[in-house]
This record gives C-alpha cells, sequence and structure tokens, in this order.
C-alpha cells in the first residue's frame, strides 16, 4: 500500500512538471518531459533498491521511444534486479546489434556467457569490452574470472579422465589459469582497491587444486549478475 502512494505521488509530480515545463518552455513537448520525469523516477527507484517499480517507469517512458538504448539498458538492469534474466539478455543481445562497441553492452554480454558456463564467449566478450576501455579494472577482474572458470573445467575434465591425481602445479600449467593470474594483475594495478578480490580468487583457486569442489569455485565466479 505503501509503494502504491509513492506510486501515485511521484507520478503527480511528474505530470506536473510537464504542464510547468511546457508552458516555461515551448519547445519542449509534454511527452518529452514526461519520458524524462518517467526515467528520473526510475533511476530513483533502482538506487533506493526497489527495481520492480524501477521497471514500470522505464516501460512507461519507453512507450514514446521503444527503441532508446539508454532506456533499454536500464530496463534490461532493472529486469536483473528482479531475477528476469532471460528477458535482461534478450534486451542486451538487441543492443549488442545497435551498439556493437559499447562497452558496458559487451561486459554484461560477458556476464551472461559466464551465467550459462560459456566461458570462451565471455573471454571473447570481455576481450572486445577491453579493446574498448582499456584501462577498466573492473571488466580485467571479469576476464579474469572467466579465464580462472574455463582452467578450473579444463582441470577438472582431464581429472575425470584418469584415475591418479593429477601432479601438484598442474592448474599453474594450464594457459587459461596463466591468462587469469594475468588478467587479475592487470585490474589490480589498475585499481590497488581489488587486491582483496584478487586474493580472495587466488586463495580459492588453491583451496581448489588442494581437494575443493569446482562446483563452489565455479558458483562464486558467477556472481556477477
Amino acid at each position: 500500500m505503501q509503494n502504491k502512494w509513492i506510486l501515485l505521488g511521484i507520478a503527480a509530480v511528474v505530470i506536473a512538471a510537464a504542464i510547468l515545463i511546457t508552458v516555461c518552455a515551448p519547445g519542449l513537448t509534454p511527452a518529452t518531459v514526461l519520458r524524462d520525469g518517467e526515467t528520473a523516477a526510475g533511476d530513483t527507484f533502482m538506487l533506493a533498491n526497489q527495481s520492480g517499480i524501477a521497471l514500470s517507469f522505464y516501460d512507461r517512458a519507453l512507450t514514446a521511444n521503444p527503441d532508446d538504448p539508454a532506456l533499454l539498458q536500464k530496463k534490461a538492469e532493472a529486469l536483473l534486479r528482479t531475477g528476469k534474466i532471460d528477458e535482461a539478455e534478450l534486451i542486451y543481445q538487441g543492443l549488442r546489434v545497435t551498439e556493437p562497441d559499447n562497452p558496458a553492452v559487451l561486459v554484461r554480454i560477458g556476464d551472461f556467457c559466464v551465467h550459462r558456463g560459456d566461458y570462451t564467449a565471455a573471454i571473447s566478450s570481455y576481450a572486445a569490452a577491453l579493446a574498448v576501455e582499456p584501462d577498466n579494472a573492473k571488466t580485467w577482474l571479469r576476464e579474469g574470472d572467466a579465464y580462472l572458470a574455463l582452467a578450473v573445467t579444463e582441470y577438472s575434465a582431464r581429472q575425470a579422465g584418469t584415475s591418479s591425481p593429477l601432479p601438484a602445479g598442474f592448474l599453474d600449467s594450464l594457459q587459461s589459469y596463466r591468462s587469469a593470474m594475468a588478467d587479475y594483475a592487470k585490474a589490480q594495478k589498475l585499481d590497488p582497491r581489488l587486491s582483496v578480490v584478487v586474493s580472495t580468487r587466488t586463495l580459492a583457486a588453491s583451496q581448489f587444486e588442494a581437494g575443493g569442489k569446482y562446483q563452489d569455485l565455479l558458483a562464486s565466479l558467477k556472481s556477477t549478475l
């Protein structure tokens, strides 16, 4: 009930602002002002962790311009917050066609690939994002996670194919593992605040090789979405 009154209050403010601005600035149309107001309201609710309400405002804003890439991305993020991963991915797949060089879109596409366990595709998408935005530490971290997940998968597949334990240091010998460590080093160099995160990743990899469950490590690396 409280959310209902909040919605009604914001809607009234948006409508009043649309009327007032239209009178004061004839060059602006009520539809444009209303769209911007609904977008701002959606952003506010996202900050307040009310993604369901935010989604309703983004949908209203998209009525006037259904192909607006910025609004579509906002809607997709709200869908992710509400757990609608498949719907969000559909939007991002469309955005990848219309905005192929948008690093934020490419990163999200990589996140979806990781979520599905397609680590090779994820690495490709993160690499494309880094080609556009090479100083983004968090993207280097994500690519490192994808490489580490690939390394763990390769290690587990190799272990499953033999009755004998793999030799010590076998994980370190994998190119995917070395690529993960290189990416982590780049991420940490660009943003030293990520040192704790990087240390956690490397510790988890060591614990895995010492006899941990690879499912647990993969689950921790898939938490980006």
